[in-house]
């Protein structure tokens, strides 16, 4: 499975996925309300208050194979989160 790692194929899916979670989190926060809990991967910050979008322009597949691993790992991350 380490071959996968920073492979475009995954990082897009990651990135799909983060951005589906994040619809769905905004209609539950809609309806229910916001929860003050703190960020586990950006523990100075409230998980309501980090910018996604910001971070997938941040983490995305590109040239560098170093770059495109961490990537992965920070949008792995970001799912947990």
């Amino acid at each position: 499975m380490a071959h996968l790692l920073g492979s475009k194929t995954c990082i897009d899916s990651l990135r799909v996925d983060i951005d589906d979670m994040q619809t769905v989190i905004y209609e539950i926060i809609g309806k229910t309300g916001s929860l003050k809990c703190h960020s586990w991967k950006f523990p100075d910050k409230l998980a309501t208050d980090i910018d996604i979008k910001e971070l997938l322009e941040r983490y995305q597949h590109g040239k560098n194979e170093l770059d495109n691993q961490v990537s992965h790992i920070v949008l792995f991350e970001i799912i947990i989160d």
